[in-house]
């Protein structure tokens, strides 16, 4: 029984933020069940008491299957809703059937990010979310970051599969930028880690964890499932990612 590793990473400190904020970041499960019909997933969930769920991308198991795996994405979505508000961005893995895949997330209540800004309240904070379709299907990230251009107040959140963008992204105003993608190598070798990543090349750098630039701090989530043949996992556990924003006193 595969299990889920818990990390807890703090968001910087911020002016915008007047009261605790407790975000769960999923990424790239692949259709990996945790547990019958994902039952420990949604319990791990459940126990951080998020005011925010996102996920970013790649629910699909593998970018070449002709058919979606509806009930898979189906209750995914359904008991996620359950627990907080719930958006989501597309991944590479999507690319052949997130026509079909985004008109059911969006029934069950999911929030589709790209091509839209989403503004919550939550306890005196207000919080601005937005995000891309995975460059595969939809290469204009630009205009859907500069949704942020312009706003004075609120923390802003934009999701994207991929954090390779990270550097071109930091101009349009974004305090958190949540991402996956790289399964942190799938594959890691002990002392080096991962040599290679698609989109990054040789020695990548954004691979998993923290970076902060200016002022835009993104995290990578290595990530629940895996894709590829065969589909395991080396020296690379499962990652569910619990980000806590805090006030700046």
């Amino acid at each position: 029984m595969p299990t889920i590793n818990q990390l807890i990473r703090k968001g910087r400190q911020s002016k915008k933020i007047k009261s605790s904020l407790t975000i769960v970041h999923l990424s790239d499960l692949h259709e990996k069940n945790f547990g019958a019909d994902n039952e420990d997933l949604f319990i791990s969930v459940r126990s951080l008491e998020p005011d925010i769920i996102t996920v970013t991308g790649d629910v699909v198991a593998r970018s070449f299957q002709k058919n979606l795996n509806k009930p898979y994405t189906v209750r995914l979505a359904q008991e996620l809703v359950k627990i907080a508000p719930v958006f989501f961005a597309t991944g590479n893995h999507e690319k052949r059937l997130f026509g079909e895949m985004l008109p059911i997330l969006m029934r069950e209540g999911v929030e589709i990010a790209t091509g839209k800004m989403s503004t919550l309240v939550i306890r005196g904070n207000t919080v601005h979310i937005a995000g891309m379709h995975d460059i595969s299907i939809e290469r204009n990230f630009h205009r859907n970051a500069a949704v942020f251009e312009h706003l004075n107040e609120g923390y802003n959140i934009f999701l994207s599969h991929r954090p390779e963008h990270y550097l071109n992204l930091m101009q349009y105003n974004i305090d958190l930028l949540l991402c996956g993608h790289t399964h942190a190598g799938q594959v890691r070798f002990p002392v080096f880690g991962t040599f290679f990543m698609p989109g990054q090349g040789l020695f990548p750098k954004y691979l998993q964890g923290g970076f902060v630039n200016q002022n835009t701090t993104m995290i990578i989530s290595r990530g629940l499932g895996s894709s590829g043949y065969p589909a395991i996992r080396i020296n690379n556990p499962p990652e569910m990612v619990c980000i806590s924003l805090e006030a700046l006193n």
